[in-house]
């Protein structure tokens, strides 16, 4: 018997995904205008909390008793990395709502990306770290996937054989492992995690988004799942979904000042265009899925091929319930750039 209109589940709700834009937030040699970028962060937390002041929205995220985690995507470098201007306006705002600056991490996998990006050890905003290859990674935390991948040096079992399977050797005596260890600033230090990756595209995973920032980049033996996106496998949207992961993060905010379209995640200043944006979604597929769009219409005008092949896993993860993927479910909202402090 089929069920009448009226007895159809209702939809979910539109997913929002706002964004600020303003073509003075880079000035002169590219570099990210700090009093504009202020103001479009403040404009996109009170947007996106419905709050009025910048302290009430980011004290509806964070509390003072959190450490508070601000992932970034240093792998592009000056060029289309995560802007440090971005995340001292974030800094500002978690201070504001009462997180002290001791109890605010940035950081991504390389130290040296970081500092290349323009980040500094010395901010007092934050304490800036990377992931240390020899004891950066938890052992309690494990993600097994079928999939292999050979370990190298930066991988934490990278050289330990004690107990190792034959099936995990090559014959020229490589390490084979189908285990990677998450971050222990993910695992043990941080409580809330900001995610602010770069709208950039990535030859390993169609792009550097949300959901590869907060997986690829806090995980060693990081390499297969990179492989098995590119053959349209769903392991990052799976990883995402750990609690460890999806329970952490209480927003993304995508900084796409600069939109790198190819040769990423490394910079290329060949494929990186001027855009002025950042959005911000409590909805990681959906933020993810626009990047999708934004980059492969970029890649178009350049007769290059989409990229969507490879992003598979965004799909995947709107079916495991990590948000919308369609772009009917997804209401993309303008906010002005207005000072509120």
């Amino acid at each position: 018997m089929a069920m009448a209109q009226s007895d159809l589940p209702p939809p979910p709700p539109k997913s929002k995904v706002y964004y600020a834009i303003d073509g003075s937030a880079l000035s002169e040699g590219n570099r990210a205008n700090p009093r504009t970028v202020q103001r479009m962060v403040d404009s996109l937390i009170c947007n996106l909390a419905q709050k009025p002041t910048v302290a009430q929205a980011w004290a509806k995220y964070v509390t003072p008793s959190d450490v508070v985690g601000i992932k970034v995507s240093a792998s592009g470098q000056a060029t289309s990395g995560t802007h440090p201007e971005v995340v001292d306006a974030i800094a500002r705002g978690l201070i504001e709502s009462g997180v002290p600056a001791r109890n605010i991490i940035v950081w991504d996998r390389n130290i040296d990306d970081l500092l290349a990006a323009g980040f500094r050890k010395d901010n007092p905003l934050y304490i800036l770290q990377g992931i240390d290859p020899q004891n950066g990674y938890d052992q309690d935390a494990q993600v097994s996937a079928p999939v292999l991948g050979k370990l190298i040096w930066g991988d934490s079992q990278f050289g330990k054989r004690d107990g190792s399977r034959i099936s995990d050797r090559l014959s020229n005596g490589d390490q084979l492992s189908s285990r990677s260890f998450f971050a222990k600033v993910l695992s043990k230090s941080v409580t809330k995690v900001i995610n602010v990756p770069a709208m950039t595209d990535s030859f390993m995973t169609g792009i550097n988004g949300g959901i590869v920032n907060m997986t690829v980049f806090n995980l060693d033996n990081w390499r297969r799942f990179g492989q098995a996106s590119m053959d349209g496998g769903s392991y990052l949207a799976e990883v995402y979904a750990d609690e460890l992961v999806k329970d952490k993060v209480a927003l993304t905010m995508m900084d796409a000042l600069v939109i790198q379209y190819a040769g990423g995640p490394m910079p290329n200043p060949n494929f990186a265009v001027n855009n002025f944006t950042i959005f911000a979604s409590t909805d990681v597929i959906a933020i993810d899925a626009t990047a999708v769009r934004l980059i492969d219409e970029l890649r178009k005008g350049s007769k290059l091929p989409s990229i969507k092949p490879a992003c598979a896993w965004i799909e995947s993860g709107a079916q495991l319930g990590l948000g919308q993927f369609s772009e009917t479910r997804t209401e993309l909202l303008r906010v002005g750039v207005e000072a509120l402090r």
